[in-house]
C-alpha cells in the first residue's frame, strides 16, 4: 500500500487547483487572446514579409541600375574600339583608355551593390555568374585592341555584345525574382529602354563594320535588320507598360536635328543593297555621332525611369511597414485588452492573496528577522522576556472572513508558534550565557588566587627543583586563566582592561608568552617600539596569546614573531613553519576570523571565535596566509588608533663623560629577552657644581613586568655611580637541601645606603614580582633555546 501511495505521489495529474490564481483568471480570456493573436499575427506575417520582400527587391534593383550604368560605359567603349580599328580613325588611344577608365569605375559600384545583395534566386546568380565570366573576358579584349595580339572588328563588337547582353539580362531575371507586381511591371519598362538602347549601339557598330569592309554583306545586313527589329520592340513594349508620365518624357526627348539625321542616315542604311558599299553623308563619322546622342537620349530616359522606380520602391517599402506597424499597434491593443480583461475579473481574489503574500513576506524578510535579531542581543533573561511579551504584533493582516481570511488565522497561528519557539530559544540561549559568565568569572577568580598561593610558594621556595616545578603550576594555571577568560569572551563579555597605561608591544609579547604552554620555542624577531593604548591592550594580549598558542601547538620547530610599521598601523606576524592547512580549511579559518558568529561545526576551533570576537570589537585585522615553504603565518594589524610611536629619553648629568658605544652584536651573540652583560664599571663621582639637566635617547623599563617601580628602577650594579661597595656578602647557615642562605648586607636596602636601624626583619625586604620572574625565565628559556640551535663561531664560542 506504501509503494502505491508513493508512486501516486510521483506522477500527479494536471489538475486546475494547482495553478496560481492569476493563470486562472488568464485561462478565462485565453480563448479570445488567442484568436486576436492568430488573426491579427497573420496580417502582421504577411504586411512584414511583403515589406522584407519590397526591401530585398529595392537592394536588387539598385544593382541592376548599377549594371545598367555599367553597361552604358561598355557601349560606349565599344564604339570607341570599334573607331579606334577603323582606318581613318579620328579617336586615338588615350580616348579609349579614358573609357577603360570609366568604365572600371562603374564595375566597381556595380560590385560595390551586389555586395550588399544576399539571399539571391539561382537564377539571379547565374546571371551574375555569366557577367562576371564576361568582364573577365572583357579584359583579355582590351589588350588586343591595345595591340598585344590579333584583333578584328567582328570579334571586338561580338566581345562587347555578349557582356552586354548578361548586364541587360540581369534587370528581367530581378523582376522575375519575387518582386511585388508594381515594382516587376516598372523593372520590366526599364529593361525595355535598355534594350533599345543597346539595339541602337549594335545598329551604330554593324554599320561601321560595313564601313570598314566596303560593302553590306548579308550577316551585317541580317544583324542590322534585327536590331532595328529589337529597338522597334522595345520600344512598343515600353508604350504598352509605361506610365503616361514616361511616354510623354520619352516622345520629348527623343526629338531634335540628331534623331532627325539619325532617322535619315537608317533610311539610307535600309535601301543600301546586298554588296555594295555603305554611302552615308558626312561619313562614319557623322553616323556615330548621330547614332551615340540617339542611344544618349534613351540612356536619359531610363535615368529618369529608373529614379521614379526607386522612389517607389520606397514608397512602398514604407507603406508596407506602417501596415505592419498598424497591425502591431492592434494586436497589442487587443492583447491589452485581454489582460484588463482578466485583471477586472480575478481582481477581488487576487487583492486578497496579494495582501496575504504581502503581510507573509513582511513577516518573514522584516519583522520575525529583527524579533531574532533583537532576541539575539539581549543579554538578560529579563530583557528576553520583555521582548517576548512585545510579540504579538507580529502577524499578517486579515482581510475578509473567507477561506483567505481563514487562512490568515491558521498562518498567524503558526507564527505565533514559531516566535514562542524563538523567544524560548532565546531565553534558553541567554541563560546558558549567564551559567557561562558565571562559570567563567568564578574560574577566572579560583585562578587569581590560585596564582596568588602559587605566588606566595615561589617566593618562599628555595630548592631549585621544586621551585622550577613551581613555575610550570604556575604557568599552567596562568593559561587556566586565559581559559577562563576565553569563556567570558565566548559568553558575550569582553576581556576586561587591567591597564591604565599604555603598554609596550614588547611587553604585551612577553606577556603573552607568558599565557602559551610551548613559549620556549617562540623567539622574536624585530619588534618596532610602539606603545598600544590601555583600551586594546588587554585585547591584543589575548589575541596574541591566541594565536602563539596555535602556532605552538601545530608546529615543532621555532615560532618567530615580529612587529613591523604599516603606515600608521602596527602589523605583528607570528609565523611557523609546521605542516599548514589545505587552502579550503584556510579559507574556512580566514571566514571564521571575519566573522564572529558561533556554530556548532567551529566548536573545536575556539581560539580563532575569540580573535575574531575581539577583533571585531577593536577594529583589528587579523588573517591567516601560508608560510614558505611550510606553515602558516598569522597577521594582526592593530589599528593607529590605539598605536603610539615611542620615543623615550632619560636625563642624563652634564659633565660626565658618555660611555663608547659598544660594538653591534651578530643575532648569534645575543637574544631578545636578555641582552649580553658587560663588564662592570667602577662608581664614577659627580661633578661638584651640576649643570641642568639634559636628554638623550634610550631603552626605559617598562611598567608591565616592573609594576610599582620607575623606568630606571632595579638591582643596582657595581656600575651604578650611586651605589657604594658593599663588601662581601655573609651566609646563614644553609638550606634543608644544602644550599647556602645569603644574609643582606646591613648597609643595603633597595639600592640605598642603609640606615643605622639595627638588625632588619624578613618584611623589610624587596618584594619578587612573580610576573616579572616569569617574564625573566620565558625569555631565558628562550635565549637558551636559541643558543642550542646556533652553530659554533670560528673562535669556537657560540
Amino acid at each position: 500500500m506504501d509503494r502505491t501511495m508513493t508512486q501516486s505521489s510521483r506522477v500527479r495529474p494536471w489538475r486546475l487547483a494547482d495553478m496560481p490564481v492569476r493563470v486562472k483568471a488568464a485561462l478565462i480570456v485565453l480563448p479570445t487572446a488567442l484568436a486576436a493573436v492568430v488573426s491579427t499575427g497573420f496580417g502582421l506575417w504577411s504586411s512584414a514579409g511583403e515589406a522584407d520582400a519590397t526591401r530585398h527587391a529595392g537592394r536588387m534593383f539598385s544593382a541592376s541600375v548599377a549594371a545598367d550604368e555599367l553597361t552604358q560605359r561598355l557601349q560606349v567603349e565599344r564604339i570607341i574600339a570599334v573607331s579606334l580599328l577603323l582606318p581613318e580613325a579620328e579617336v586615338t588611344a588615350a580616348d579609349f583608355e579614358r573609357a577603360v577608365q570609366d568604365t572600371d569605375r562603374a564595375a566597381s559600384r556595380f560590385h560595390q551593390q551586389r555586395g550588399r545583395l544576399d539571399e539571391l534566386p539561382s537564377s539571379v546568380q547565374a546571371v551574375l555568374t555569366n557577367v562576371d565570366a564576361a568582364l573577365t573576358d572583357v579584359g583579355t579584349q582590351r589588350q588586343r585592341i591595345r595591340g598585344e595580339g590579333p584583333v578584328s572588328l567582328s570579334a571586338v563588337a561580338f566581345g562587347y555584345q555578349g557582356v552586354v547582353a548578361d548586364l541587360g539580362n540581369l534587370l528581367p531575371t530581378m523582376a522575375r525574382s519575387g518582386a511585388p507586381p508594381l515594382l516587376e511591371d516598372a523593372m520590366r519598362v526599364s529593361a525595355a529602354l535598355a534594350r533599345a538602347r543597346e539595339a541602337v549601339g549594335q545598329q551604330q557598330v554593324m554599320v561601321l563594320q560595313a564601313v570598314a569592309a566596303n560593302q553590306l554583306t548579308p550577316a551585317l545586313h541580317a544583324e542590322i535588320v534585327a536590331a532595328r527589329a529589337s529597338h522597334e520592340e522595345a520600344l512598343r513594349e515600353f508604350d504598352l507598360s509605361a506610365r503616361s508620365g514616361w511616354r510623354s518624357l520619352l516622345g520629348r526627348t527623343m526629338t531634335g536635328p540628331d534623331v532627325l539625321a539619325a532617322v535619315r542616315l537608317d533610311g539610307v542604311v535600309s535601301g543600301t543593297a546586298l554588296y555594295e558599299p555603305m554611302q552615308l553623308p558626312g561619313g562614319a563619322q557623322q553616323w556615330s555621332r548621330v547614332m551615340t546622342t540617339r542611344a544618349n537620349l534613351l540612356a536619359e530616359v531610363q535615368t529618369v525611369v529608373n529614379r521614379d522606380i526607386a522612389t517607389t520602391a520606397d514608397d512602398l517599402w514604407m507603406e508596407q511597414v506602417r501596415a505592419a506597424v498598424l497591425q502591431g499597434i492592434v494586436l497589442i491593443v487587443m492583447l491589452a485588452l485581454a489582460v484588463l480583461t482578466a485583471f477586472w475579473v480575478a481582481r477581488s481574489l487576487v487583492s486578497q492573496l496579494s495582501a496575504l503574500e504581502q503581510g507573509a513576506r513582511r513577516v518573514a524578510n522584516v519583522e520575525l528577522p529583527g524579533l531574532v535579531e533583537r532576541l539575539g542581543a539581549a543579554s538578560d533573561p529579563v530583557a528576553a522576556q520583555r521582548l517576548t511579551e512585545g510579540t504579538g504584533a507580529v502577524s499578517v493582516p486579515v482581510v475578509g472572513r473567507d477561506e483567505v481570511g481563514r487562512v490568515a488565522n491558521a498562518f498567524n497561528l503558526v507564527l505565533r508558534s514559531a516566535v514562542d519557539a524563538t523567544a524560548d530559544q532565546a531565553r534558553s540561549r541567554v541563560l546558558v550565557s549567564a551559567m557561562i559568565t558565571s562559570i567563567g568569572r568564578r574560574v577566572q577568580a579560583l585562578t587569581e588566587r590560585l596564582l596568588g598561593s602559587i605566588d606566595t610558594l615561589e617566593r618562599d621556595e628555595e630548592d631549585p627543583d621544586r621551585l622550577a616545578r613551581l613555575f610550570g603550576v604556575d604557568q599552567q594555571a596562568t593559561r587556566l586563566r586565559r581559559y577562563g577568560t576565553n569563556l567570558l569572551i565566548v559568553a558575550g563579555g569582553g576581556p576586561g582592561r587591567s591597564q591604565r597605561q599604555p603598554v609596550e608591544l614588547v611587553d604585551l609579547v612577553n606577556a603573552a608568552l607568558s599565557e602559551t604552554e610551548g613559549f620556549a620555542r617562540v623567539t622574536m624577531d624585530r619588534l618596532v617600539e610602539a606603545e598600544i593604548d590601555a583600551r586594546a591592550a588587554d585585547a591584543v594580549k589575548s589575541i596574541l596569546a591566541e594565536l602563539l598558542d596555535n602556532a605552538t601547538r601545530f608546529s615543532a620547530e621555532l615560532v618567530r614573531v615580529s612587529a613591523g610599521w604599516s603606515g600608521r598601523d602596527v602589523r605583528i606576524l607570528v609565523a611557523d613553519t609546521g605542516l599548514g592547512l589545505p587552502a579550503v580549511q584556510l579559507e574556512r579559518a580566514n571566514q571564521l576570523l571575519a566573522s564572529s558568529e558561533l556554530d556548532v561545526a567551529i566548536t573545536d576551533q575556539m581560539g580563532l571565535v575569540v580573535v575574531s570576537r575581539l577583533a571585531r570589537e577593536f577594529d583589528i585585522s587579523t588573517r591567516l596566509t601560508k608560510t614558505q615553504p611550510t606553515g602558516i603565518t598569522a597577521e594582526v594589524t592593530v589599528p593607529a588608533e590605539y598605536v603610539t610611536r615611542l620615543r623615550i629619553r632619560e636625563y642624563v648629568v652634564p659633565g660626565l663623560t658618555r660611555p663608547s658605544p659598544t660594538a653591534a652584536l651578530s643575532p648569534r651573540e645575543a637574544t631578545v629577552e636578555l641582552p649580553l652583560v658587560r663588564s662592570a664599571q667602577g662608581a664614577l663621582a659627580l661633578p661638584a657644581t651640576p649643570t641642568p639637566p639634559g636628554e638623550r635617547e634610550a631603552v626605559a623599563r617598562s611598567s608591565w613586568l616592573h609594576p610599582g617601580g620607575a623606568a630606571g628602577s632595579g638591582p643596582p650594579t657595581a656600575a651604578d655611580p650611586a651605589v657604594p661597595d658593599t663588601g662581601e656578602a655573609t651566609t646563614a647557615g644553609r638550606t634543608a637541601a644544602g644550599l647556602p642562605r645569603r644574609r643582606r648586607p646591613a648597609q643595603m636596602a633597595g639600592g640605598s645606603p642603609a640606615r643605622s636601624t639595627g638588625s632588619e626583619s624578613p618584611e623589610s625586604s624587596e618584594s619578587i614580582d612573580p610576573e616579572a620572574i616569569r617574564a625573566q625565565v620565558a625569555g631565558t628559556m628562550r635565549g637558551l633555546r636559541a643558543a642550542s640551535v646556533t652553530p659554533p663561531l670560528s673562535t669556537g664560542e657560540r
